[in-house]
């Protein structure tokens, strides 16, 4: 018998799966023929494709999966997309071939998309490649890659996965996937989860081939710790059996929690979500979430020429304000410094995650954060909002934006509409800030650790750079020891402290933070109830002493392994 072989990734999308595998080859590698007229030939590409993508996101929506129907919709317009089409015109023009063009042309945009300080508008980096290759494939006559199972449900394992691709899988054909590259925001992962669909990214370049696996193989994986057993022998195929009945009966079992309160121990955990646009607002409000953790306002600012107005703001502010008993937590503007939106003129940068971007944009455009402000401070009469600044580094910064905000909100009091003052806080997501979170708290009303930034910057790790997705687990001792600095910063201050990055879904991580002392986490829409379901399970004694541990732990994987331990004892 085959060597059984164990690989480790990241764990992108819960769940547990055993079954036969199916390796997918690699995308062979495309050239686009040179043509009469190429400006012209690649816009009537770009045009079927879009058509393409459109039915696609058409289906996926007749299905169900909002989220797929969402991100193909979004990659059907970027197909089409002017901009992309005008700069391979350029390239033409400056006697590139037509193959050089097209590809430097979606280099360029990936870039500027690379620099948007969000993990979903980031993610766009990924569609503009996608897009790319589609249209390529289109103009040489390639055929895209058919994902075939035999009719039995499997588990795909391969280098990479597109959106479309993930979008078409059917869940009751698909036990789950594994891919050597990835990161955990990626849209693949995004719709993965809202399929229900176990996933592992991050295996490392070459994983699968090395494993030299044959037709009929079996595969097992756990999408909520990232570890992978190709070829697993009767034992591990027997736990991991295990793990899917258990993980089944938790999603079941999380529906219980559905607009119920939390505890660890004595203290009251609330479960908020995260909202990007209304698809996410209305899945928030029928998961019954403890309000809104991070309502991200960036989608309201691009792909427009201009600003949104002060009314439009407000009105979707509002209703979101309108929605819960619970905060309404409102970042103001997040976006990068790469000329994302074409009304924000900055000057292009080397490294723009280290440059202009989020409160350090405010200066360059203050009407546009004023705008923002004040449709903000209207909102507030509707609900329980807080108003959150991202990108913050120093002290400094904090003591000037409040008393830019306090008088923008006296002179909003003199005008045509009611206002209300809400709670201040700032986004820790810079390791300078997490080392002074004792002069920080003094200073707002609350703090929220973005955990996907927080761990870009501890570990110096682009989290779009798939190659560096190892590096991206906000399990990191060194990230976990900043989260209790602000935690215990926050406590003695008696001010709330949240997260919400990504890891707050994560059952390991929640629990760390949990038992860290953190009290709101905010989640996902759907994952609201689940990431309940794991906090309310927890043993509050156990659980210092775990994360005492895991802070010491020396790496991630070590890390995760003794917080599961924890959650496994305490939830068995």
């Amino acid at each position: 018998m085959a060597e059984q072989i164990e690989l480790r990734g990241i764990g992108a999308a819960t769940g547990a799966a055993v079954g036969r595998a199916v390796l997918l080859a690699d995308r062979t590698d495309v050239v686009v023929p040179d043509v009469e007229e190429p400006a012209e030939a690649f816009r009537a590409a770009a045009s079927v494709v879009a058509g393409d993508l459109s039915d696609l996101a058409d289906q996926a929506g007749e299905r169900g999966r909002d989220e797929a129907a969402s991100v193909l919709q979004a990659q059907s317009l970027m197909a089409e997309d002017p901009m992309l089409a005008s700069s391979v015109e350029v390239k033409l023009g400056e006697g590139q071939s037509f193959h050089t063009a097209i590809a430097e042309a979606g280099t360029e945009l990936r870039t500027m998309l690379e620099s948007l300080d969000d993990p979903y508008l980031a993610a766009r980096a990924a569609d503009v490649a996608e897009v790319v290759e589609r249209i390529s494939c289109h103009l040489a006559g390639v055929p895209l890659r058919q994902l075939e199972s035999g009719g039995e449900p499997v588990i795909y394992l391969a280098t990479t996965l597109t959106a479309a691709e993930t979008a078409q899988m059917d869940p009751n054909a698909v036990l789950g996937f594994v891919t050597e590259t990835g990161g955990p925001t990626s849209h693949v992962v995004i719709i993965a989860r809202s399929m229900g669909v176990p996933a592992v990214v991050a295996t490392g370049d070459g994983s699968m081939s090395r494993a030299g696996l044959s037709d009929g193989d079996l595969a097992a994986l756990d999408g909520g710790t990232g570890e992978v057993v190709l070829r697993p022998n009767e034992d591990v195929r027997a736990e991991y059996g295990v793990r899917v009945e258990r993980h089944r009966a938790a999603v079941e079992a999380a529906e219980a929690w559905r607009g119920q309160p939390v505890r660890f121990g004595e203290r009251a955990v609330t479960v908020a979500a995260n909202v990007a646009n209304q698809a996410d607002l209305d899945q928030a409000i029928e998961a019954k979430a403890d309000g809104i953790g991070l309502l991200r306002t960036e989608f309201l600012f691009l792909d427009r020429p201009a600003p949104p107005s002060e009314d439009e703001q407000y009105q979707f502010y509002a209703a979101a304000a309108q929605g819960f008993d619970q905060p309404v937590v409102i970042r103001t503007f997040d976006i990068g410094g790469d000329k994302p939106a074409d009304y924000l003129t900055i000057t292009d940068e080397e490294n723009p995650f280290l440059g202009v971007r989020g409160a350090r944009l405010y200066r360059h455009h203050p009407e546009v954060f004023e705008t923002q402000v004040r449709a903000v401070l209207r909102a507030a009469v509707h609900g329980d909002v807080w108003m959150m600044i991202p990108m913050v580094t120093t002290i400094e910064e904090i003591l000037d934006l409040r008393t830019w905000i306090d008088r923008i909100a006296a002179d909003a009091a003199n005008g045509d509409h009611e206002v209300r003052m809400p709670k201040l806080g700032v986004m820790v997501e810079v390791p300078a800030l997490a080392l002074n979170a004792d002069a920080v708290v003094d200073r707002v009303d609350f703090v929220s650790i973005g955990s996907n930034d927080l761990t870009q910057y501890t570990l110096a790790a682009d989290r779009t750079n798939e190659a560096l997705g190892h590096l991206q687990d906000a399990l990191d001792p060194s990230v976990l020891r900043l989260c209790e600095l602000v935690a215990a910063a926050a406590r003695r201050a008696d001010i709330s402290v949240s997260v919400c990055g990504l890891s707050a879904a994560d059952p390991s991580a929640a629990a760390a933070y949990a038992a860290l002392g953190i009290d709101k986490l905010s989640v996902s829409g759907r994952m609201v109830n689940p990431t309940k379901a794991v906090v309310a399970a927890l043993e509050h004694e156990p659980g210092r002493t775990a994360v005492e541990e895991a802070l010491v732990s020396g790496s991630a994987a070590a890390a995760r392994a003794r917080l599961d331990r924890w959650r496994s004892a305490t939830t068995s």
